[in-house]
């Protein structure tokens, strides 16, 4: 049987600091786990005579209600597009410390995992 999605009981982070690669804790002492960063590339809309192609990256941070015993968090090859912190400036978006903003796409919880998506667009 699939996990439900619910809405978590935690409001969304006001601060997530990296403690090692792949691995940010928030103010409550949480431990978030980078589960995945996508990139990605789109045409969002046209620009004089052409389309113009803006690049995104997203990231899939989850924290985990329970930890299995040897955990090994998602490795990937980019980690260098990711700040050392997030803070919370608005409802839906995050301030990291190169100065960019990512919007928070989702926060919600799913069986033991509390997720948040957070994306980044770059011209």
């Amino acid at each position: 049987m699939a996990a439900a999605v619910r809405f978590p009981r935690w409001p969304v982070p006001l601060c997530l600091i990296t403690i090692r690669h792949g691995i940010f804790e928030d103010e409550f002492h949480r431990k978030w786990i980078v589960a995945k960063v996508q990139t990605c590339s789109y045409s969002p809309y046209f620009c004089g005579v052409s389309f113009r192609t803006r690049r995104c990256i997203t990231v899939h941070l989850w924290h985990l209600t329970r930890f299995p015993q040897e955990f090994t968090p998602y490795n990937p090859m980019n980690y260098h597009s990711l700040p050392w912190m997030w803070t919370l400036q608005s409802m839906n978006i995050y301030r990291g410390t190169d100065s960019k903003q990512w919007r928070l796409l989702t926060h919600v919880q799913v069986g033991d995992i509390l997720q948040l998506i957070l994306m980044l667009v770059c011209d």
